[in-house]
């Protein structure tokens, strides 16, 4: 309808509300939170990781028994190979995680069997974890022999950030060895060992560790930055023996690691590690040799001292260029340098989807140490033992090295292969520029 222009004394007509009213209100959308209820969360579990395969790295603990100075020193359970498995589960938020594991050896008599509880939800994570192992023939005696050793231990960390943390470990661990009437010269029985009862042990353990970490990973046995740990390990007898005159095993150490990027993922690894023992009785270290070492080999001739007690042994590795026991005392410190250069993966800049040759690695190392008893006075170049059983002259040549420290240096290469991480190093004693045959490693896992 045309507006009507003429003016007037009354104001236009207001259109109609009353319509408004009538129209039907638009439906509103309904929420589904107005429907739902709350419920209490419940933890959800899902395997995070199964593993099987070989291994022969150390899983919970880092200390055998002494076992009067025999060897070779082997700190899994005594095989070259194990068969392992294992299997983990986390919690939805992954701050809750069960592991299991079961190990066998090559022999299908030495196992390992462990058992952890890891609760991260605070901050104070802290777990549980049970260990059980056994060895067959641990012991150099003339009658079959097992070594059974249980462990049941508690374990907190406190992070004071995302790089620093405070770390305390709790347990308790006995060790059992068992004579069996079979004489291992003849392959017969032998009832004569039923006469000699089980010797037990059972120590009270105690760990404090200050861990800095702030190193990342960007490939395989590849490393930038810097990560060090001060610790102290304090192990006190159950009983009171003429051995440990009812006194504790103390040790304190230090392992310090700088990983210095050169170019791309070629870098310069360093590590120094040092123990210091002392106590009723005392911590052994063996010097010699490499991590994950098939067939190590183990020099006899160094015997230890004859007027000092030792409750536990272990290793001081890396130190190429000679077998285990080239020295050997409740002291041990070494110095490690390497060179790491991933061949194909730094020259090569696209993926390489081949395993063994994207980890291929070539390596030039370095490795000084020495291991003594005593008090710090008492350090001294390590030296081979040489003697004839058919006369008591025995003389003593000092190791290649500088200083205190025996030295090695050499070269090696490293790749995984059917997703196993191999290394082979080939080292010489440091006695002049590549003088008399290397002694070559064939080892399992990666280096420090």
């Amino acid at each position: 309808k045309a507006k009507d222009f003429f003016q007037n004394e009354f104001a236009d007509e207001q259109p109609d509300t009353i319509n408004i009213l009538r129209k039907p209100l638009s439906a509103t959308k309904a929420n589904v939170l107005t429907k739902s209820k709350l419920f209490d969360y419940r933890l959800k579990f899902s395997a995070d990781n199964i593993l099987t395969g070989f291994s022969n790295n150390i899983l919970i603990n880092r200390y055998q028994p002494y076992g009067g100075g025999s060897g070779p020193i082997q700190l899994n359970n005594g095989n070259d190979f194990n068969f392992t498995f294992k299997v983990g589960v986390n919690e939805l938020f992954e701050d809750i995680k069960f592991v299991a594991g079961l190990r066998f050896g090559t022999n299908l008599k030495d196992k390992d069997i462990f058992l952890t509880f890891q609760n991260l939800r605070k901050r104070i994570d802290w777990g549980v974890t049970y260990y059980r192992s056994n060895v067959t023939n641990f012991f150099a005696t003339q009658f079959n022999n097992m070594l059974i050793t249980n462990l049941y231990q508690f374990n907190a960390k406190y992070a004071i950030n995302e790089v620093k943390s405070f770390r305390a470990t709790v347990g308790l661990r006995s060790d059992r060895g068992i004579l069996r009437p079979y004489d291992n010269a003849t392959g017969l029985s032998n009832p004569n060992a039923l006469a000699f009862p089980d010797t037990l042990s059972k120590f009270l353990l105690t760990r404090f560790e200050y861990v800095h970490d702030n190193t990342i990973n960007p490939t395989q046995n590849i490393w930038n930055g810097l990560r060090f740990k001060v610790y102290m390990d304090v192990n006190i007898p159950s009983t009171k023996t003429a051995l440990n005159n009812g006194k504790p095993t103390m040790n304190v150490g230090f392992d310090g690691r700088y990983y210095h990027k050169i170019y791309r993922n070629f870098i310069w690894a360093g590590r120094v590690s040092a123990d210091f023992s002392w106590g009723g009785q005392k911590l052994i270290y063996y010097l010699g040799g490499v991590d994950g070492w098939i067939a190590p080999k183990f020099n006899n001739e160094n015997r230890p001292a004859a007027d000092q007690n030792y409750a536990f042994q272990t290793l001081a590795v890396n130190m190429r260029g000679y077998t285990q026991n080239i020295a050997n005392g409740n002291n041990a410190f070494v110095i490690n340098s390497e060179f790491r250069l991933p061949v194909f993966s730094t020259i090569f800049d696209k993926p390489i989807n081949n395993a063994f040759l994207r980890n291929f690695q070539l390596v030039q190392f370095l490795d000084l140490g020495t291991a003594w008893n005593g008090k710090y006075n008492g350090i001294k170049r390590p030296g081979d033992v040489v003697s004839d059983p058919n006369s008591s002259v025995i003389v003593r040549i000092d190791a290649g090295g500088l200083g205190p420290f025996a030295g090695g240096y050499g070269f090696g290469a490293r790749s995984t292969l059917l997703g196993y991480f191999l290394k082979f190093d080939a080292a010489w004693p440091m006695k002049g520029v590549f003088v008399g045959k290397p002694l070559y490693y064939f080892a399992l896992g990666f280096d420090f």
